[in-house]
């Protein structure tokens, strides 16, 4: 469930922070103010006003864990969710992986501490096993399991327990990412089915992305939709905007309307010693890209933030391919691209990260 809980999340402004290392793991803080809601459990009705809503998350390239609490400006309902996902995969292009989430949450239905004010908490999983596959630039997988939940509510205890399936198809093409989707909850003799896509740019410290879809059974009537932005403004602190609508959760049969957010993330600490390199530079100033030759299959080209996402060829020096270039300081995104049109990363490429696709890019920092 990994795209239910981090929607969830994505809600909140929780989304991970953009890890700059090799399956590095880093913790944010986030503020956001706007109409949010959490996205998990009851609560997703969250607030139908203004609210304040601090969060803190640990995010790595397969797993995370997210804690979010609503501060509300009005008297509507004050709510925490505290949410995880890990995912187990066999190594190589093709296999099987495992999707483990879970989540647990409490929300009060007034702010104010008023006498008999209704309680709602609980806690939610989801279990998904299936298998993956790689191809250039596309990545296939198709998963089932089961979400469950179990709710009390002023001592009335409730609970579900849903077959899931889902099956998603990506596209990579830096800076683009594009996928597209469909998922499935059994409920009784109901069906909720859903299909839908999301497209996603970054390029340098901006990223963009935008989804829509439809339930073509069960769910709500209309299009569901979403869009965001992030943009750093100077390591390691990020503005965020958010937006979505007509959305439904299958599990506790939740409904929400249109919400929308702004705020701040701030990476925690220095982080991991994996952190980016700052780039090498030769005699005459210019920023230098090595990989060894042994890497690479024929004749390497690169493409990233300085190239427009172009290939450009690179040049054979001994046992490395080298690019090198003027770049202005700042932070910059790159991959390298085989012979054959596949995009790739050697694992001897210090600043590697996960694209959340099952592949990598490479971040180089050029100092001042």
């Amino acid at each position: 469930m990994r795209e239910v809980v981090r929607a969830g999340l994505m809600v909140l402004g929780l989304t991970p922070a953009v890890a700059i290392g090799a399956a590095a793991q880093q913790w944010s803080a986030t503020a956001q103010v706007g109409r949010v809601t959490s996205g998990s459990g009851p609560v997703g009705t969250g607030s139908q006003n203004a609210a304040m809503v601090l969060g803190i998350t640990r995010s790595g390239a397969a797993d995370w864990l997210g804690l979010s609490a609503a501060l509300p400006l009005n008297d509507d309902p004050f709510w925490a969710v505290l949410a995880g996902w890990k995912r187990v995969a066999t190594p190589g292009e093709s296999g099987a992986l495992l999707d483990l989430s879970g989540h647990g949450f409490y929300q009060r239905e007034a702010s104010s501490l008023v006498a008999g004010a209704a309680e709602t908490a609980g806690a939610g999983f989801d279990a998904r096993a299936g298998l993956f596959a790689r191809a250039g630039a596309f990545t296939m997988e198709a998963r089932g399991g089961a979400a469950g939940e179990r709710s009390d509510r002023n001592g009335s205890v409730s609970g579900r327990l849903l077959p899931a399936a889902d099956a998603r198809l990506s596209l990579l093409r830096a800076p683009a990412m594009l996928q597209a989707e469909a998922r499935a909850w059994w409920d009784g003799g109901a069906r909720h089915t859903w299909t839908g896509g999301t497209l996603q740019v970054s390029r340098g410290v901006f990223q963009v992305w935008a989804s829509g879809g439809a339930w073509l059974t069960g769910g709500v009537a209309g299009a569901t939709w979403g869009a965001g932005a992030r943009v750093g403004v100077g390591h390691p602190v990020e503005l965020q905007l958010l937006a979505r609508g007509n959305t439904f959760d299958p599990l506790y049969l939740t409904t929400t309307r249109t919400t929308f957010s702004m705020g701040v993330s701030a990476r925690l600490g220095r982080g991991p010693a994996s952190l980016a390199p700052i780039a090498e530079r030769n005699r005459d100033g210019r920023s230098v890209i090595r990989i060894a030759a042994r890497d690479a299959a024929g004749a390497p080209s690169i493409a990233g933030d300085f190239t427009g996402w172009k290939p450009v060829p690179m040049r054979r020096q001994g046992d490395r391919w080298i690019w090198e270039a003027r770049l202005e300081p700042g932070v910059y995104h790159y991959a390298f691209v085989a012979a054959d049109g596949q995009w790739f990363v050697p694992k001897s490429v210090k600043g590697r990260q996960d694209d959340g696709m099952g592949g990598e890019t490479a971040v180089l920092v050029v100092a001042s």
